[in-house]
């Protein structure tokens, strides 16, 4: 029989949209973004990308502050929060044709008026800015070997730290990235990042590695989190296991039921970074600080 962790999260707000769940993020603080359209469907290889209107949900405690941007000629599938408060969407997929260079990242104040648009890249995995304005973005491999007109690809080095005008400041060229599969940004200080084909999670302080672990199974993580017992890591849509630290080394223990404080399962999407796990539930959005 499989041993399965209950974990109980706290409803922090009551929420429902009309409008169609497209991605999520966590911040560096702990504020849960989400990005909605009224769109039904998406084709992230449809050229030129249609304007679109998109609504940037900021859920921090129990209040709701809400950033329309209108007319986006983007498919933002990321999202994160400046210092400043400005917002900074990334299309995970751009074009390059000739001497043509799509411009897939938008920054933005918070009426929703555009500060400027710089190019990231194609094939990203995760986006995540940390408390310096770094913006760390991690590629799958298309974005390390290059597709959709790049044959000398941004992401070649798997994970890459850009300053907030989108000037590469660092890349991870040393660790052989065939696809970095997640990525969890605590501070400058703690930058997680877990790639294939080494299996290693690696651990960065100021952009230079102090611990790596090897993580053994079948399991490729999508997200993690660490807390007092080991790490909680999310293996699919549908499934996050309990993992063990031992000497180094990351192996799969059980899985972990999300429930409400009655007993009740969480179903929805899940998101993790720092010490923060939320579920958008049915009726409304969980968190835990782990």
């Amino acid at each position: 029989m499989i041993e399965i962790e209950k974990l109980v999260l706290q409803k922090c707000i009551d929420y429902s949209s009309s409008l169609n769940f497209i991605d999520g993020q966590i911040t560096k603080d702990g504020t849960l973004l989400l990005i909605e359209s009224n769109l039904q469907e998406l084709d992230f290889f449809q050229r030129p990308v249609p304007k679109n209107n998109w609504t940037i949900q900021i859920i921090k405690g129990n209040s709701i502050e809400t950033i329309e941007l209108k007319n986006v000629p983007l498919i933002p599938t990321e999202v994160d929060l400046f210092s400043d408060g400005t917002l900074l969407i990334v299309q995970g997929r751009c074009l390059k044709d000739g001497t043509y260079i799509e411009r897939n990242a938008r920054r933005y104040n918070p009426n929703g008026q555009l500060i400027e648009a710089f190019t990231l890249g194609d094939g990203i995995e995760h986006v995540q800015i940390d408390e310096t304005d770094t913006i760390w973005v991690s590629y799958f491999d298309e974005g390390v070997f290059g597709n959709f007109g790049w044959e000398q690809p941004m992401g070649s080095e798997g994970l890459i730290a850009y300053g907030i005008n989108g000037q590469k400041l660092w890349g991870a060229g040393n660790y052989g990235i065939i696809d970095c599969y997640a990525l969890n940004v605590v501070s400058s200080k703690d930058v997680n990042f877990f790639y294939y084909d080494d299996f290693f999670l690696v651990q960065l302080n100021e952009m230079k590695e102090t611990i790596r672990y090897r993580i053994e199974g079948d399991d490729t993580i999508q997200q993690f989190v660490f807390d007092q017992t080991g790490l909680i890591g999310q293996v699919d849509m549908n499934t996050i296991m309990r993992f063990r630290i031992k000497n180094r080394t990351i192996t799969p223990k059980e899985k972990i039921q999300l429930t409400d404080e009655k007993g009740k399962t969480i179903i929805g999407p899940v998101f993790m970074r720092g010490m923060f796990l939320y579920v958008y539930g049915k009726d409304g959005i969980y968190k835990k600080r782990l």
